[in-house]
Order: structure tokens, then sequence, then C-alpha cells
């Protein structure tokens, strides 16, 4: 146990109704000098052990007063005392610390500044950079050094590297508090480590402003073992490939969204162009066949009975069995009449090829009843459509989508309302559009036959991956967020299933802005979940862990919040954000709220399991700053005017 004689500054004189008050040593100045370098005396927010045989209980400094001595006037420093406010945390045995306390202390015991290797025990990081091996000069990080302490001087605050990456974490704070400094200064921490490097990390930062590359691309140079990826997506002018997310990964609430579907008309529609262009891209069998079977005959019965005109009922049906056909329903499949028909002057036949059937003679079909019982025979009353939904990984491309939306389109139009052409017209209008736009560019066919394939490259062959959203809008970013964060997940939970646990590499995914995708109550899913809650809830057992960065608290997902065991909180002022900090945040206090309002530029508040006690700490500047630089109003306003201007 370390001498605490030169750490003592006062005694214990008041511990009634919970409520524990200590008395400063009137020959204390503001400071003393102790090993651990200076330390101010009853500083509010900074903590003091009390030795007893057995332990050494731990207190927070919560308040500070001045006491009159008898006789005397108020503000007399000479004749007053002050006394501190002490609120209980845990206490030390066998060098560890425990929260909560077997018994209260007793009065005129001792207070005694705290050390740095009893903040080091309290905050669980002792042992911070041990060895890979016995006598190894090879050593990993077990506890990273973030920041210094605002309260202690010279004290590295640390945080447990399992239990803060190894669990998702949450950054908030007002925009210029310095949110994205912090992740930029703990990453390029993590990745400077030159000695045993983190070659096994797999990050990617979800850069929504475009700051992070200035920060991060640097990092292949101080230390060559680790692999960096910068992507800039929707702008192919200024990146050096072009990123595409598999269009066929696409869910039906993810198209809901980039069209602006409406619940009731459209998104039936597009969860059945989704079947069909699945059924109609896979490998078949006897089921699929069926389906597909079953989908161009319903359509043909649905169009055939129409109100259109016949030569628009005929184009319709011509461009369908054209575009989709199957052994059975195919252009030249033959049609046998029960009586010759007439199909021009002198032509009569017994039999139609089904192109045949469905083409106009003199303006009109002339053989609508053959047609249609023809493609009862291939109507079926189960539901085929469910074992459709059970086929991932079905690749096709933009185009093939938009035709199966015009097809589900008129499938839906034959077993329901007529009117679905009608009310899904500007959903029509919006898809043409998306694809004729850079956005539409975005999602594509791409190079990958399988979600395994895409991520394993996306992640795999770099530790860092930056992907650069600033150049798209926020539906089309969330979906692309909201696609990556799925297939990341199924890729992990199929790696868990064919291999051993332990072979699983983590995965963290830093989503920068999460205000604008992973919100409160964005969308009601088609699929009866949120891929960001789900993540949330399941993410850790599979090795998938989130880290969300958000200026707007209050506007998050509260079960996305609720699942973060670690937050890094700067200064916060707004009244909606700091009440939603206080009830949905956990390990936090009135105390500590309070304290978010006036915290410096650089400096925050980090607490959770990766550090068992709230600490402020100041963090050091990135270098390479990001690209995040407030303007400089002035400079700009007033330069010397260029004579050229």
């Amino acid at each position: 146990m370390i001498n605490l004689g030169s750490r003592t500054i006062g005694k214990l004189v008041s511990i009634r109704n919970g409520q524990i008050i200590a008395e400063i040593s009137s020959d204390l100045g503001e400071y003393v000098n102790t090993l651990d370098g200076i330390n101010f005396v009853g500083e509010v927010g900074s903590y003091v052990t009390i030795h007893d045989f057995d332990r050494d209980v731990v207190a927070e400094i919560i308040g500070i007063n001045e006491e009159l001595k008898n006789g005397y006037q108020e503000y007399e420093k000479p004749n007053s005392v002050k006394q501190v406010t002490l609120g209980l945390l845990g206490e030390i045995r066998d060098d560890i610390f425990t929260f909560g306390v077997t018994r209260l202390p007793r009065l005129f015991m001792e207070i005694n500044l705290i050390s740095t290797q009893e903040l080091d025990t309290i905050l669980s990081v002792n042992n911070a950079e041990p060895p890979i091996e016995a006598n190894s000069n090879e050593t990993y990080i077990n506890a990273l050094s973030i920041g210094k302490s605002t309260i202690f001087d010279n004290y590295q605050v640390k945080i447990n590297l399992n239990n803060f990456f190894g669990y998702h974490f949450a950054v908030f704070g007002n925009t210029g508090a310095g949110k994205s400094n912090t992740i930029a200064n703990i990453i390029q921490k993590i990745f400077s480590k030159t000695n045993r490097s983190a070659s096994g990390a797999h990050i990617i930062m979800l850069d929504s402003n475009g700051e992070y590359d200035k920060a991060f691309n640097k990092i292949p140079v101080i230390n060559p073992e680790i692999g960096y990826r910068n992507i800039k997506v929707g702008n192919s002018a200024n990146s050096p490939e072009v990123f595409q997310i598999p269009v066929w990964a696409l869910s039906v609430d993810d198209w809901a969204i980039l069209l602006n579907a409406s619940e009731k008309t459209q998104i039936p529609v597009i969860r059945r162009a989704i079947q069909i262009v699945k059924a109609f891209n896979s490998d078949n069998n006897e089921i699929i066949n069926k389906l597909k079977n079953h989908i161009i005959a319903s359509t043909i019965i649905g169009i055939a009975a129409d109100s259109d005109s016949s030569p628009s009922s005929s184009d319709k049906m011509k461009s369908l069995i054209t575009r989709y056909c199957t052994d059975e329903l195919n252009p030249k499949t033959i049609i046998a009449l029960k009586k010759p028909a007439t199909i021009a002057q002198n032509d009569t036949r017994d039999n139609l090829t089904l192109i045949q059937a469905v083409s106009t003679y003199y303006g009109q079909l002339v053989v609508v009843d053959e047609l249609v019982q023809f493609c009862q025979k291939y109507i079926c009353k189960d539901n085929l459509f469910t074992s459709i939904n059970q086929i991932h990984d079905v690749v096709f491309d933009f185009s093939d989508f938009i035709e199966a939306m015009k097809f589900a389109i008129l499938y839906e139009g034959s077993v329901s309302s007529q009117r679905v052409q009608e009310y899904t017209a500007p959903m029509m209008s919006r898809l043409q559009s998306l694809n004729e736009s850079a956005m539409g560019a975005i999602f594509g066919k791409t190079k990958f036959s399988t979600t395994e394939d895409f991520v394993d490259h996306l992640v795999k062959e770099n530790q860092l991956v930056n992907i650069d959203v600033s150049s798209i809008d926020d539906s089309t970013g969330e979906v692309l967020i909201r696609v990556l964060s799925k297939m990341i997940l199924d890729f992990q939970k199929m790696r868990k299933q064919q291999t051993q646990p332990e072979l699983i590499y983590p995965i963290n995914l830093i989503i920068e802005e999460a205000h604008r995708y992973v919100a409160e109550n964005k969308l009601q899913t088609e699929l009866g979940f949120d891929i960001f809650e789900r993540v949330a809830k399941e993410g850790r057992k599979f090795r998938f862990l989130l880290g969300i960065s958000s200026q707007r608290p209050s506007e998050l997902s509260r079960t996305v919040v609720s699942q973060c065991s670690n937050f890094i909180v700067h200064r916060v002022q707004n009244p909606d954000d700091l009440n939603y900090i206080s009830k949905m945040v956990p390990y936090i206090n009135k105390g500590i709220i309070e304290r978010l309002t006036y915290l410096k530029t650089g400096s925050a508040l980090v607490f959770g399991t990766a550090i068992n006690i709230p600490t402020l700490t100041e963090f050091a500047p990135a270098n390479p700053k990001t690209d995040s630089d407030s303007a400089e109003i002035s400079k700009s306003w007033f330069h010397l005017k260029n004579k050229n201007d």
C-alpha cells in the first residue's frame, strides 16, 4: 500500500442521514505537490480515499463550502474552514475496486488525495500493455490511453479496449464540441502502435461529411502493417474506384425509403417485384417453376379480363411472355383450340402459339376464352411465394428490377385492384429517375455473387475503411448504410455457423451523424424490425459492433442507445438532448448532466463498462486533424483583395 501520509488533506467531521462532510486542514493551500504531480485541494469532481485497516473507501467531492469559526465574519479566510461534501463510490480491497461500501467510514478518519495507482485500480486499467507471451518484447494494448484527466494533473485516462470496442458505444456533443476529433484521435492511437500492430482490427467508418480521410490517410505511412481504404460514394470523378452496393441485397424497406413508397398501395407491389425478380433469376426447381407459371398465367388472365382496348392488352401480354417465360409458357407454346379460329382472311387454325393467341386480328383478341382456360391449368391455390422468400443472394441488376416492378404491377392488378397502375405510377417515375441518376449508379449488379464475397472483399484486406457518403442525399445514404449493416450482420451470422467462433474476426461499424440514419421511428418497417435495432440487440454475439456519433441524441433510436455500453459525451446544451441523456443513458446522475453544459471544446465525460467511473477527459487534437475546422470568418471577410478579382 502506498504511503498516504503526504496525501492527507483533512478528516471526517460529520456523518448523518447519508451525508458525509470532511474538513480540510487549515494549514494547506489551494494545491499540494505529490509524487504524481500537482493536485488541487478540495476540487469538485476529484476523488479522495479514506484508509481503513482492511480497505480504502473511495469518495467523490461533490460540494464545497466555507464554515465560519465562532465570532468571525463571512469571507474572513484566516478565520474560517473549508468543508467538502463527499459521495461514496466504492472501496478497494486487495487491489480490486468494487462499487458500493460494506460499511460507512468512521468520524475523524483522514481523507487523502487519490494516487495514480489507485486511479488505475478504480478504472480497471492496470497492466495497460502486457507482453504477448512471457519474456516477449511484443505487446498488445489492454487499456488504451485516450486523453488526460481534467481533474487529476498529468493522469492519462485509459479505457479497457475489450470493453469499449467489444460493445456498442456512442459519442454525443454539440456541433463543434470535438466529436470527430475524439473518434479520429482514438483510431489514430490504435493504429499507431508498430510493435505488434492491430492487424486483426476491421473498422468501417461511415463518413457523413467527408472529413475523416484527411485524418486517416497517413496511417499506412506511419504504420505500413495497416491497410487503409477510402471510398468516396457517388462521386466517381474524385475516387479511384467506383463503389456499388449490390442491388440484389436491397430489401422491401430499402426500396420503400428510396422510392418514398406508401404503405398500403405501393409497398405490396415492391414486395411482389422482389419475389418476381428472384424467381426469374434463380436456379430452377419444381416449386420455383410452378411459381413462375402461376405468376405468368395469373397476369395473362388479369390482362385478358381488363377493360383496356384489345391492342393495349395484347401489347402488355406480348411484352410479358417475351421478357418472362418458362418451358411451359413461352411465345412458342402451343394452345390446342376446341374449335378452329380464323386469324386472318383464308387462315383458319386448330391451334395457335401463345404469342399468336395474345395477338390481335382486325383489332380484337379472337381466342380470349381459350387463352384464359389454357392459363387456368397453371394457377396454383397453394401460396408458393413463401418459398421464394427463403432464397437469398439471387443476383440481378437494376434493369431486371425495373422490369420486375412492371410485371408486379400487372400481376397485382390481375389479382386485386385494376387501379394498381394508377396508384403506382408516381413510384415508377421515381424508380426510372433513380435509375437514370448518379445516385442510381450506387446500386448495381457488382462482380460479387454472394453477400459473403462482398463483405469479405470490403473488410478483410484492410484494417480501416472510410466510406465517404457526403456526396449523396440522406435517403440514399440511409439505404446504403442499412443494406451494408444487414449484409455484415448476415455475413457474421453465416461465419459463426460455418467456423469456430474464435475465428470470426470482429467488425466495428462507426456511423457519423447517426441521427440522420439511426433515428427513432424513422420507418415502420415492412419486415417488422429495424436493422440498426437488430444489430444493437444481436450484433455483439456475432462480433459486429456499432459506434454512433450524433449532435442530436434525442432523435436517435431509443433501442440502439439503450444497448450502448460506453459513452463519450462532449458539451451538450439543448434541453431536449440533456433530458434524453438523463433518461436513456446508464451511469449518469444530475451532477453529471450539469457538467455537460459547460465542457470546453475537446473535453468530454467518458463513462461505461470500459471505464469504471465517469471521468472528465481532455482529448488532444488528432494528428493529422479531421477536415472539420470551423470557418475563420475574420480572415475570410477581411482578407487582402486580389487585384485580379
